[in-house]
């Protein structure tokens, strides 16, 4: 039983049928048999996709003339291999053939209807517009009226012509004149906008139908010999493989938090546009990158030179992202994936190759499809983290182990709770047995509020210069249940020895935990409608000949 992907139902294609060969440049071989070959198994690349058709046909001893149709137009012709595994058959040459589909009733059915739409609305345009036009220039004859009447009712009063009654009565005319014309104008520029937005939205909608196959057609063409004498006809089997562009996969992955249970799901995004629809097709998502060349880098001079050292030493602070994928590991590959950017596929530098978990319908629609791959439930610890510094929440945190057989790709991660979706976040590679580390979303009953301030004073015995700071963190529980919590500030990490990173233990509340990294850890329970104030005090102290400039 096969499952159909589409985001849109008006993105579906039709079934195309070939079209006779009069309306096709240059005519195709009709005379050939036609042969099912019917899509079995699509390995997908990152940026290309391997096809694998099977088929069986009875064929009688002798050379037969055989043709494939609906092929995808854009498959690559070098990759083309044609292979029979029945004793007593062979293939002698397979091809492709290719021809434009010349007139526009013989594009598919789904496109042909788009196109009449938008013809329609865009001659429903163009009558609008002449509309606008027409009450522009009306627009434009009553103004200038009103103008020659403002002119002409001076001189009047000097001669004693007319009266204010007639004069009243015209630029009343006038003036209902204009503000009729005035709405009508209004009507038809809604209606224009209107006509337009229509148009935007099918020109969209046709431009996903634009498939390859939409004014191109592709034949695969094979002469196939069957050995031996007599009527007796030979059951002969044939697989065709090709490669082609216009289809890409990438890891996204679903986390729902219920409880201390964490639910990972992970499927492939795939996209494909090659001209050939995937019907009840084994899709494969390989992480092989085998169109990545390699080239020996060039050589150049290096030169050296003797330079003074400067007695001066000049420190700069800088931002030092620490990526992990779980508790205490990093992620073993590049940063996670965006969904703008769209990178390549992080596999921890071992290929990888997932299976799809049934067979599916796979259109050709350029759109978005997702395929499930594999499920993962496991026990979280959960809790609450507090950054003070990047935000004045507590964080949800789960902790949990994967425990899928195949890897989590890096990817986005969609998250839910028991209340539904909280957003997404991103996760590096994470290996089976890791331990994998998502936050989902604030708890609405912590509130937090963070302070600083900084002393600096220089020693007058050794002229180091001492900078002191203090950051202060205020916690408050609203709720009616204790929190567990897990606060993370940091500290400076020096690199060179004339910069000496203190904490001041004596005047830090409690007795964190500080990593290698500078992050300072607390981990407390806050009471019911409980408050805490928490101090962490840290000096820098810098070298005379230091500059911070």
């Amino acid at each position: 039983m096969s499952t159909a992907i589409t985001t849109d139902p008006i993105s579906t294609s039709a079934a195309i049928t070939p079209a006779p060969f009069v309306y096709l440049h240059p005519a195709l071989d009709e005379a050939r048999t036609r042969l099912s070959l019917p899509v079995d198994v699509v390995t997908l690349l990152e940026d290309r996709a391997q096809v694998r058709r099977q088929g069986r046909m009875a064929l009688a001893p002798g050379r037969h003339r055989l043709s494939v149709w609906e092929v995808a137009p854009v498959l690559q012709d070098v990759s083309l291999q044609v292979t029979t595994s029945t004793a007593g058959a062979r293939v002698d040459d397979a091809r492709v053939r290719r021809a434009f589909r010349i007139t526009h009733a013989e594009r598919p059915e789904a496109a042909r209807t788009m196109e009449d739409t938008l013809e329609a609305l865009v001659d429903r345009y163009r009558e609008a517009y002449d509309d606008a036009e027409r009450l522009k220039q009306r627009r434009s004859v009553v103004a200038t009226m009103i103008t020659h009447a403002l002119d002409e009712i001076p001189e009047d009063a000097a001669w004693s012509i007319g009266d204010v009654g007639s004069w009243q009565k015209t630029f009343e005319s006038l003036s209902a004149t204009s503000a009729q014309l005035l709405v009508e104008a209004q009507s038809v520029r809604t209606t224009m906008e209107e006509l337009q937005a229509e148009i935007d939205i099918v020109q969209q909608r046709r431009q996903r139908l634009d498939r390859p196959d939409t004014n191109t057609i592709a034949v695969l063409e094979l002469d196939v010999v069957v050995d031996g004498t007599g009527g007796a006809t030979v059951d002969v089997e044939l697989v065709a493989e090709y490669t082609v562009p216009n289809a890409l996969w990438r890891p996204t992955h679903e986390a729902t938090l219920q409880g201390d249970r964490l639910r990972l799901r992970s499927q492939a995004a795939v996209w494909q546009n090659t001209g050939e629809d995937w019907t009840n097709a084994q899709l494969n998502f390989s992480t092989a990158r085998s169109s990545l060349g390699h080239e020996p880098p060039l050589l150049r001079d290096d030169v050296l030179q003797v330079k003074k050292k400067d007695q001066r030493v000049v420190v700069e602070a800088r931002e030092v992202a620490i990526q992990k994928a779980g508790q205490g590991r990093s992620g073993g590959g590049s940063p996670a994936p965006s969904g703008v950017e769209l990178p390549g596929v992080d596999d921890g530098g071992d290929i990888q190759l997932l299976k799809a978990k049934h067979r599916i319908d796979l259109p050709s629609t350029g759109e978005p499809a997702f395929v499930p791959l594999f499920d993962a439930e496991a026990a979280a610890k959960r809790s609450l983290v507090i950054i003070a510094e990047h935000a004045d929440l507590a964080f949800v945190k789960a902790i949990a182990p994967h425990t899928g057989d195949r890897p989590l790709l890096a990817g986005p991660v969609a998250l839910l709770r028991d209340s539904g979706p909280v957003g997404h976040t991103t996760t590096l590679f994470v290996a089976p047995g890791e331990n994998i580390v998502l936050g989902f979303g604030p708890d609405d009953d912590v509130r937090v509020q963070r302070s600083t301030d900084s002393e600096e004073e220089t020693d007058e015995v050794d002229h180091w210069r001492r900078r002191t700071v203090t950051i202060g963190i205020y916690v408050s529980n609203l709720g009616n249940e204790a929190k567990q919590l897990e606060i993370v500030e940091r500290i400076p990490v020096s690199e060179i020895e004339h910069v000496k990173v203190t904490l001041q233990a004596d005047r830090t509340s409690g007795a964190p935990r500080v990593d290698d990294d500078g992050l300072v850890h607390w981990e407390m329970e806050l009471a019911p409608r409980g408050r805490l104030r928490l101090n962490l005090v840290y000096t820098i102290a810098f070298a005379p000949a230091v500059s911070t400039g």
